[in-house]
């Protein structure tokens, strides 16, 4: 099955700068995703992301979708497997931090730069999570 991202948007940025003097530095991060499959379209999913991010410079708040477009039906079987849990994450990913790193380096601040995300670990953890969670 081939697999083409076809574009992507922003839906929701907040950003607020700190002008407090901090002392205590904190780094909050948190990325969630979830896949969507629109009916009627039996060829393209979608990707959202959202990221929050709290330091001691700035609180932002951003939400992304990812529209992907495939050359197969999407089978029951496709949705359940890793790629929309797993591959479409990590593609869409990398646009998701070019992003961060320009709008707070355009907002006059030293640019965040995200880590790399394993989302193969991420995925077993949050397995093991919901597993434990029973």
């Amino acid at each position: 099955m081939k697999i083409r991202l076809r574009e992507w948007k922003t839906i929701e940025c907040n950003f607020k700068l700190s002008l407090d003097d901090i002392e205590d530095e904190k780094d909050l991060f948190n990325l969630e995703s979830a896949s969507q499959f629109p009916e009627g379209d039996e060829k393209e999913f979608a990707i959202r992301l959202r990221l929050t991010i709290e330091n001691d410079s700035c609180n932002l708040l951003i939400e992304t979708i990812y529209f992907f477009e495939v050359d197969q039906v999407i089978s029951d079987e496709f949705k359940k497997s890793h790629f929309p849990k797993v591959n479409a994450p990590a593609i869409a990913f990398p646009y998701l931090r070019a992003f961060v790193s320009n709008i707070t380096l355009q907002a006059g601040i030293d640019p965040i730069m995200l880590p790399s995300i394993n989302f193969v670990e991420r995925e077993q953890s949050s397995v093991n999570d919901r597993n434990i969670s029973k």
